[in-house]
Order: structure tokens, then sequence, then C-alpha cells
């Protein structure tokens, strides 16, 4: 079982790391966007011209689900530190869960209402 563990906390740590230089690159790519592609002043239809394409909408939904997933490992991390009960980590792990999962739908379904308008 110990063994298990420690492997599960590698394979963390190692999401943890990949999903940080994913989270800059994506950065990268937004600010490129958003700076140099993007007509100033930016408008509405400045950015549905962006969102009418799906490949865009697809960039962004991995962006988003790479920071909550980062955030959130982050955050579990933080809440487990101290070794607290199974129920404890139980009931964080549906909330984290959860909140994820909405947190994704929410933001794919705007991007899709951008893109749509």
């Amino acid at each position: 079982m110990s063994k298990m563990k420690h492997n599960r906390e590698r394979i963390h740590w190692v999401f943890q790391r990949i999903s940080g230089l994913q989270l800059l690159i994506c950065f990268g790519i937004h600010v490129w966007v958003f700076f140099f592609k993007l007509e100033r002043p930016i408008s509405l239809d400045g950015l549905q011209v962006i969102f009418s394409h799906p490949e865009w909408i697809v960039f962004y939904t991995i962006f988003i689900a790479l920071a909550i997933y980062h955030g959130f490992s982050g955050l579990w991390t933080v809440l487990t530190d101290e070794n607290p009960s199974k129920t404890y980590k139980k009931v964080w792990k549906i909330i984290l869960f959860v909140s994820a999962i909405l947190l994704i739908s929410i933001t794919l379904w705007n991007l899709i209402l951008l893109g749509a308008l």
C-alpha cells in the first residue's frame, strides 16, 4: 500500500509540473492573441471573430481546464498537508471535483455562446 501511495504522489507531482508548463505555453498564446491579433480597442465583435472558430473554443477550454486542475491540485495539497482523516479527504475531494466540473462546464458554455452571438 505504501508503495502505491508513493507512486500516486509521484504522478501527482509530475502532473502538477506538466500542467504548470502547459499553462505557461497557453498563457503565452493568449497574450499573443489579445495583444497582437486583436484590433484596438478590443470589442465584442473582435472577440466573436476569435471565438467563432472551434479551435479557439477548444484551446480556451483546455486552458481553463488546465488552470482549474493546477489550482485545485495545489489546493488539495494544502488541504491534505497535515494528513487529515479519510472523511475530511473524501468530502473535499467531492467538493473540488464537482466545483471543477461546474467551472469547466460554465466556461465551455460561455465560450460557445460568445462564438455564436
